[in-house]
């Protein structure tokens, strides 16, 4: 399988909040990296996100392909949640998407994005201003 289609196939199973889907196209042993989890593997984190967010949209705006040999995909996307309280949570940011060698699996999902202003819009949320 592409690593496009791939990294395509985890943002609709992520959409539909539909763990079965997220779990299937990743290794056993992958890893996600992320600013507000940290490191934690992909059932824990996915079962935070969705407990956490209503609903999740990554609009894409490009995919970069490593130029050094490795297997990894950089997505630079717009995202949108929807919290429960139906409160709108925007920012911009990078998934980095590593693959196993067969490009088969996704071993390591690795996030980037400013958390100053997430964590803000979060906190607020909370009551924690």
């Amino acid at each position: 399988m592409y690593t496009f289609e791939l990294s395509l196939q985890y943002r609709k199973a992520v959409k539909e909040r539909d763990l079965d889907a997220v779990l299937a196209v990743f290794s056993p042993d992958a890893l996600i990296v992320t600013p507000l989890k940290g490191s934690c593997d992909v059932r824990t984190y996915h079962q935070w996100l969705f407990m956490t967010v209503k609903r999740s949209t990554v609009k894409v705006i490009n995919a970069f392909q490593a130029m050094n040999g490795e297997i990894c995909l950089a997505v630079q996307a717009n995202y949108e949640w929807l919290m429960y309280d139906d409160t709108v949570v925007l920012f911009s940011g990078m998934s980095v998407f590593d693959f196993t060698p067969d490009k088969r699996k996704i071993k390591k999902m690795s996030t980037f994005y400013d958390t100053s202003l997430v964590r803000l819009q979060l906190a607020a949320l909370r009551g924690d201003e």
